[in-house]
């Protein structure tokens, strides 16, 4: 009895964690008057540097990612200007990240008491997958330096009809944007 409420919950938590969606990682500049932002305006980046992915960028992709940014900003109460002089600045580019490997492991196990078993091993060869992470970036409108920087890992793989490409970057921004501006600042 024991051991199939440990096996439920076990089995409970990986399905959680298969669905959590990208990884979402953030950092912010704890000096800056984000208080004081209340317009914006996209920012144009150089396709290509230090960790951008050159060649993965797509009109469509960054067309979905610009659309998320939008309602997420309208939604905060920012105004989205065309003009020179805006409060800060959002910059959007690609990150590919070189493919990391998963492999599927079986095992099996025996217990008595306090005491147990168990031997695992590898299950046919391994599967490689790249990572696409979205970064959202923003730059303070006055001095154009870097205030607040996200990530999304994983948020361009994955999805299999554009009505999910839609769902899934809608879902990394929200997750990303969901910070800032950082709270009390």
């Amino acid at each position: 009895m024991i051991h199939s409420r440990f096996l439920i919950a076990a089995g409970s938590l990986a399905l959680s964690l298969a669905c959590a969606g990208p990884a979402v990682h953030f950092d912010y500049d704890a000096q800056a008057a984000f208080s004081g932002y209340q317009s914006y305006a996209w920012q144009v980046t150089p396709r290509e540097g230090p960790g951008r992915a050159a060649g993965f960028e797509n009109a469509i992709v960054d067309a979905r990612v610009r659309r998320a940014v939008d309602a997420e900003m309208a939604a905060k109460g920012f105004r989205q200007l065309d003009a020179a002089n805006p409060d800060f600045r959002v910059a959007y580019y690609p990150l590919r990240e070189p493919s990391r490997s998963h492999q599927v492991h079986l095992g099996v196990g025996f217990g008595l008491g306090p005491l147990g078993l168990g031997i695992a091993g590898p299950i046919g060869d391994p599967v490689r997958e790249a990572v696409a992470a979205i970064v959202l970036e923003v730059q303070d409108g006055r001095s154009g330096t870097v205030v607040w920087k996200a990530s999304a890992d994983g948020a361009l793989l994955g999805s299999d009809s554009p009505e999910e490409a839609d769902l899934d970057v809608k879902e990394a921004v929200h997750a990303m944007l969901r910070r800032f501006p950082p709270p009390g600042k």
